[in-house]
């Protein structure tokens, strides 16, 4: 009897989809990356801050929908920041489009988290509690691009940070990347 329900058991663990994770990246200000401006995101200036890392030597492709993008922002005014990734092979998404709706969108001063394609939907009108560091797994803004764009993992991957109105001053601590 109980080989009986063991083996229907066994074959639908087996049957489900598997992602094996391709490669893990991260890069932290003074740890094992140095950033421009020591990650300052000038404020009310959409000339931005950037930040690329090259990989190379990776084989194989990103299997679409599993590329995850990992952002550690402190300080700042969420409701301000627009946020992009590109990749020298190709791929391009915006993952921050100015956070929550009305005049000043979301009042959260600081970010941790990721962008996936399976995370949370909604981020660009998240207005949340107003207050405080927003954390979570959210799908990235889309007003241009998508994660399912970026297919090499390698090449140099660029992040852009533009805090494109006054009033409080982002850091970016870390970002990274898993594919």
């Amino acid at each position: 009897m109980k080989k009986l329900l063991l083996a229907p058991a066994l074959a639908s663990l087996l049957a489900l989809p598997s992602f094996a994770t391709l490669y893990t990246v991260g890069w932290t200000n003074g740890v094992n990356a140095t950033f421009a401006n020591g990650g300052v995101v000038p404020d009310n200036n959409y000339s931005g801050w950037a930040n690329s890392q090259t990989i190379s030597g990776q084989s194989g492709t990103i299997t679409p929908g599993s590329l995850q993008v990992n952002l550690n922002l402190s300080g700042g005014w969420n409701g301000d920041l627009y946020a992009y990734l590109v990749n020298s092979s190709g791929g391009f998404c915006v993952l921050l489009d100015r956070i929550g709706t009305g005049t000043y969108g979301n009042a959260g001063n600081g970010f941790n988290g990721a962008f996936s394609a399976s995370g949370t939907g909604g981020l660009g009108t998240y207005m949340g509690n107003g207050s405080g560091v927003l954390t979570g797994t959210w799908q990235p803004d889309n007003t241009s691009g998508s994660l399912g764009s970026f297919v090499n993992p390698n090449g140099t991957w660029t992040l852009f940070v533009a805090d494109l109105s006054g009033g409080g001053v982002s850091t970016v601590q870390s970002w990274g990347l898993q594919m």
